[in-house]
Parts: C-alpha cells; sequence; structure tokens
C-alpha cells in the first residue's frame, strides 16, 4: 500500500471530480457510465488495497449518486500510480512471488470488501431503526402526558393509552431488530479481525520466503572468488 502522499492526492482528485461534475465539465464529452460497473471497479481498487475506506465509501457514494464517471476514475488511478514508488534504475527484478499466497492474499482482500460494505449497509439501517424509536418514544410519551391531562375525563385517558400502548407495541420488534443488528456487526469486527490476523500470517510468511532467498543469495555471492 502506497503512502499518505498518494492517499492526498487522491482526495483532491476526488474533490475536484465532485466540482466537476456539479458544473457539468464532463456531461458533453464523457458517455453515460454504468453504477454498477463503476461499483465494481471501486470495489476491486478497495480489495487490492489501492484505496483506504474512507476514500472508498466516498467513491461509492459518488457512483451511486452519478457524480463519477471513468473519466474521473482513471484520473484517480493515474494519479495513484504516479505517486507509487519505482523501483531504482538497475535493480534486478525480484523473483516471482509465491502463487498460492497471492491467490490467499487477493481472497482476504475480497472477503475485507464485502465485509467493509456488510458493515456500512448494517450501520445505514441501524441509524435508521434508531431514529424511528426515538420518534416513537416521543409519541408514546405525548400520548402519556395527554391522557394524564385529560383527567379525571377517564374516557379521554383510557383512549390516549390505548395509544401510548399501540406506539410502545411498535417499538418492541424494532428494538429486537436493533439489538441483532448490534450483534451482526460485532461478527463483523470479529471476522475483520480474523481476516487481519490471517493477512499478517501470509505476509510473515511471505517475507521469510524472501528472507530465505536473500540470504541465499548473500551467502553465493560471499563464497565466490
Amino acid at each position: 500500500m502506497h503512502g499518505h502522499g498518494a492517499y492526498h492526492l487522491i482526495e483532491r482528485l476526488l474533490d475536484e471530480a465532485l466540482a466537476a461534475r456539479q458544473r457539468g465539465w464532463d456531461a458533453a464529452v464523457e458517455p453515460a457510465s454504468s453504477s454498477e460497473d463503476l461499483v465494481r471497479e471501486i470495489k476491486l481498487m478497495y480489495a487490492r488495497g489501492d484505496i483506504r475506506g474512507d476514500i472508498y465509501h466516498r467513491l461509492m457514494e459518488m457512483a451511486r449518486s452519478g457524480q463519477l464517471g471513468w473519466g474521473d476514475l482513471a484520473r484517480v488511478r493515474e494519479e495513484f500510480g504516479r505517486a507509487a514508488p519505482t523501483d531504482p534504475p538497475d535493480t534486478p527484478t525480484e523473483k516471482a512471488r509465491d502463487g498460492e499466497i497471492v491467490r490467499g492474499l487477493n481472497r482476504l482482500y475480497a472477503h475485507r470488501a464485502r465485509l467493509e460494505e456488510a458493515r456500512a449497509e448494517t450501520e445505514q439501517v441501524l441509524r435508521r431503526l434508531e431514529a424511528d424509536v426515538a420518534r416513537l418514544r416521543e409519541q408514546a410519551e405525548e400520548a402519556r402526558q395527554k391522557a394524564q391531562r385529560a383527567l379525571p375525563d377517564e374516557d379521554r385517558a383510557r383512549a390516549y393509552l390505548a395509544v401510548k400502548q399501540e406506539v410502545e407495541e411498535r417499538i418492541r420488534p424494532l428494538e429486537e431488530r436493533i439489538a441483532s443488528l448490534h450483534q451482526s456487526l460485532r461478527r463483523i469486527e470479529t471476522l475483520q479481525s480474523e481476516l487481519a490476523a490471517r493477512e499478517a500470517e501470509l505476509k510473515a510468511l511471505e517475507s521469510g520466503e524472501r528472507l530465505a532467498e536473500l540470504e541465499a543469495s548473500i551467502r553465493q555471492d560471499l563464497l565466490r572468488p
């Protein structure tokens, strides 16, 4: 993964792309983009580790709202590639990476992207349900107060209390759903931690193999006359 400088460049490009879209600069020169294809490409960029989580979410939001096109994404990719470090001249080409380790890491990156998307969607639903519960609690409290003010008219008071009970019955399943979503978030966090541990394990294994190759190369050079 590249350094913070590349990420600052990406953030700047995202801001420029959004401003350009708002002014309609690309409307006449860029064909209509498929948001599904753009979303798929952004997921791949995140899965490969090209962009971090906050940039991923901003790109996804722009793509789904029609504010991002292939030209914008190409500029992000071009600038990111330009910021990537390059090998110094005359540096020997490294031995090809272990295919099994690379495949394992790619699978982990794909799982990470899916978990990140699941987490974002879960948090969005959770916020909406919590807002609904807060609104219903206000309605229940308002009905309780009206019932209290309606006394000594018992019929009116009972009518308001019936409304309060009905509202509270609507709250119960929402609270159960909220508790279930919190549990899902904890499961996602657990899975993310397991993926991070496995990624570290695979990278350590790859690093060990490269170190062994380097050691063998050094010893071979030392034995030469």
